[in-house]
């Protein structure tokens, strides 16, 4: 009993020291709603400098089944650490038609790359199962968005329109993560 693995007691400090510095990253709301903001604003940036005349038609043949955040909170964790790992992978894409600032694009995908990383760490951290059954909505919601980009062949106007889609989303997250929470 008197001599303790130096690991564990190393991996134990680290636990104790570590896991409320994570924990407070993963379940401060100030944070969550900034970081959900800022992308919301970045995406809408996008569309000031070039907004697409005669793009109705593309936004008129979309049709995508929204997932929808849960009010547990690691539900809502893991259903947004898998949005923005799929949005960064979209927004990775053939968007050699697009006619957006591409600094703005750029801070956008790593706006995307950032919260898909800290969230990653928090289901991480919060030992979350993996399988969530909101998982094939949000998953099913990405394939959706990626076929219809294409069959349009990545054309501009569907970028915008998965441009404007990609920010009712993050509204409705924004009013979602808004309301009081539910701890695991």
């Amino acid at each position: 009993m008197a001599t303790l693995n130096v690991s564990f007691v190393v991996q134990l400090l680290c636990v104790i020291v570590l896991y409320p510095v994570v924990y407070a990253k993963c379940s401060n709301q100030k944070e969550q709603m900034y970081n959900l903001s800022q992308t919301r604003q970045t995406l809408n940036d996008l569309a000031m400098d070039w907004r697409p005349r005669g793009c109705i038609p593309e936004a008129e043949m979309i049709m995508v089944q929204r997932p929808t955040l849960s009010k547990e909170e690691g539900e809502k964790v893991w259903t947004l650490k898998l949005a923005f790992q799929l949005a960064s992978e979209l927004f990775q894409q053939n968007l050699t038609l697009v006619k957006w600032n591409s600094i703005k694009l750029r801070e956008l995908q790593d706006l995307l790359a950032r919260q898909y990383m800290t969230y990653s760490e928090c289901v991480r951290d919060m030992r979350l199962r993996r399988n969530l059954p909101i998982g094939d909505v949000v998953k099913n919601y990405f394939k959706q968005l990626d076929d219809f980009l294409s069959r349009e062949s990545f054309s501009l106007c569907s970028w915008e329109v998965v441009r404007a889609e990609m920010g009712s989303i993050l509204r409705d997250f924004y009013k979602k993560s808004k309301m009081p929470r539910k701890h695991v």
